[in-house]
Order: C-alpha cells, then sequence, then structure tokens
C-alpha cells in the first residue's frame, strides 16, 4: 500500500523543482493553475493579468530554484501567497488613487458566497442555506477571504495565516468570528450547528 498523500507528493515535487527538475515546475502549474486563478478572480477581474501574475511566479520560482526553502511547509499556501502579492502588487501599480486611501490588502478581496452544492440535500433546506449565504456575504473582505480560503480551498489555518501574511492566532479569531455570527442563525439546531462547525474546524 502506498503512503503517498498530496501534501508528501507536493514536497517531494518542491524539491525536485530545487534540484533543477523542469518537470517538476510543470506538474506544480498543472496542479494549481485553475485554484490559483480562481483566487485571483477574487481580487481583480482580469484573467491575463491574473494568469500573467501565475506565470511570473512560476518563473521566479524556475530562476530562483536555489535559493527556496526545503522547509518550506505548505508549497499550496507558498504559491497562493506568491500570487497573491504579485496581484496586488499589480493592482497598485495602476491604481489612480494613492496607496494611502487603502487600508489594507483585504480591499481587494470579494465574494459572493452561494454554497447550496455542497451541503444541500433536501430542497426544503434551501431557506436555512440562503440564510448562512445571507450571513456569509455580509461578513467584512478579510473575514470572507479567510472563510473563502478554509472552506472552498481547503486550506488550515496555518495554511491561511501564511497566504495572507497574518499571524496564525488573527485566523483562528476571524474564523472563531463566522462561526459565532452564524450560530445566532440556528441557536436551537445542534445537527445545523454541527455541520457549522464542521465546515470552518476541519
Amino acid at each position: 500500500m502506498s503512503n503517498s498523500s498530496p501534501r508528501y507528493d507536493e514536497l517531494m515535487l518542491w524539491n525536485d523543482l530545487r534540484n533543477g527538475e523542469e518537470a517538476a515546475l510543470a506538474k506544480l502549474l498543472r496542479i494549481y493553475a485553475k485554484s490559483l486563478i480562481s483566487y485571483g478572480r477574487k481580487m481583480v477581474n482580469d484573467d491575463a493579468l491574473i494568469e500573467d501574475c501565475i506565470q511570473e511566479v512560476f518563473i521566479q520560482l524556475w530562476q530562483y530554484r536555489q535559493n527556496l526553502k526545503i522547509d518550506v511547509g505548505s508549497v499550496k499556501a507558498y504559491l497562493f501567497a506568491a500570487v497573491r502579492r504579485r496581484i496586488i502588487s499589480e493592482i497598485k501599480k495602476n491604481e489612480t488613487i494613492s496607496l494611502d486611501e487603502h487600508s489594507s490588502s483585504e480591499s481587494y478581496f470579494d465574494i459572493d458566497f452561494s454554497i447550496e452544492e455542497k451541503i444541500v440535500k433536501d430542497e426544503t433546506e434551501l431557506q436555512r442555506v440562503r440564510l448562512i449565504n445571507e450571513r456569509l456575504n455580509h461578513l467584512p473582505k478579510r473575514q470572507k477571504e479567510v472563510v473563502y480560503l478554509k472552506f472552498y480551498k481547503e486550506l488550515s489555518n496555518q495554511e491561511i495565516a501564511e497566504t495572507m501574511g497574518v499571524k496564525y492566532q488573527s485566523v483562528s479569531n476571524l474564523v472563531h468570528e463566522a462561526l459565532t455570527l452564524l450560530r445566532t442563525l440556528f441557536p436551537d439546531d445542534a445537527i445545523w450547528f454541527g455541520l457549522l462547525v464542521w465546515l470552518f474546524e476541519w
């Protein structure tokens, strides 16, 4: 039986990349391109810019492969963080307003949540899901980004912290605040609250 896991495989590819194997770079791009494009679209409505940013990140990975850390931790988080920084940098270059008018990079992320397909098995539950969507869509943008990365991109709290360049405790606090807010929707329904806990705690 194979002991291979996604994390083990990506670390193997990372080490192969560091050792100069171009095929490893190409495989990492194939694995993560779709997710990185999807993430980028939550920050800017410009697929050409997003694809250019992803391409530049991977070009730099290859050019500076010998300087890459061995103990990268999470390759997925590393790539998300690199593309995030690159996109925000490009957005800032093209802004007509001064950078001081943006309080933080959270201003660049936005999403309209719609989670029906992930959890609804019965049409009668749609109203409850709509309530969840409504609450999620009223979260601050920074909190939306945390929820998106955790639920849609399956990043751990530590990986989210690395991606967004914030402390682990900040991510934990944002997840807890979102869960607390959603809990008010179903205070007497243990099954639905249990589902919400599962969504936010795995």
